[in-house]
């Protein structure tokens, strides 16, 4: 018979994984409070939630959902890290976490109703910012477009300078 306490940790968790943009499935072992302090501060400031719960009570809040995939990945300690809007920088803070501590790794993710292993998982660390791809889209819309402003400018400028020359010319004839 569930407790009206694990009942609530089952509604926030399906409150949470519906409201994420994606959901990261992570190894946190040997970490000290301080370290997890850390590292929840850096996720916190990248709009992203990090929860410490009991795998059993993870399956319950993914059952029938597009998420249930991830119940192949849970085994042994699992956090959740539910992410907002950006799914990169998450990933890449648990990445670079990583490097510093060894016990802590992804171990799969939820993104945009797929549900993807640990290799592919982590490939998402490596990917650029949202606001990076948006400032190569911008400017791979300028880089053209600047391009044709330039030759616009020199075709006029190079009709300015044309009929100066024969203004000039007819200017010296006449006099």
């Amino acid at each position: 018979m569930p407790t009206p306490e694990k009942e609530a940790i089952v509604a926030q968790l399906k409150e949470d994984l519906a409201s994420a943009g994606a959901v990261y499935l992570t190894e946190m072992t040997g970490l000290n409070v301080q370290q997890m302090y850390d590292l929840r501060t850096s996720l916190m400031e990248a709009n992203a939630k990090l929860r410490v719960t009991k795998n059993r009570l993870f399956k319950l809040a993914i059952a029938g959902t597009d998420a249930e995939g991830l119940v192949e990945f849970l085994s042994g300690p699992t956090a959740v890290l539910f992410c907002d809007d950006d799914i990169v920088a998450p990933a890449r803070i648990i990445a670079d976490f990583a490097k510093e501590h060894e016990t802590v790794a992804i171990k799969a993710a939820f993104v945009e109703g797929r549900v993807y292993d640990r290799e592919q998982a982590q490939r998402f660390a490596t990917l650029p910012s949202t606001d990076q791809l948006r400032g190569m889209v911008v400017s791979g819309f300028a880089g053209p477009l600047n391009s044709l402003v330039g030759v616009l400018n020199s075709a006029i400028a190079d009709l300015v300078y044309t009929l100066q020359a024969v203004a000039e010319k007819r200017q010296a004839q006449g006099a």
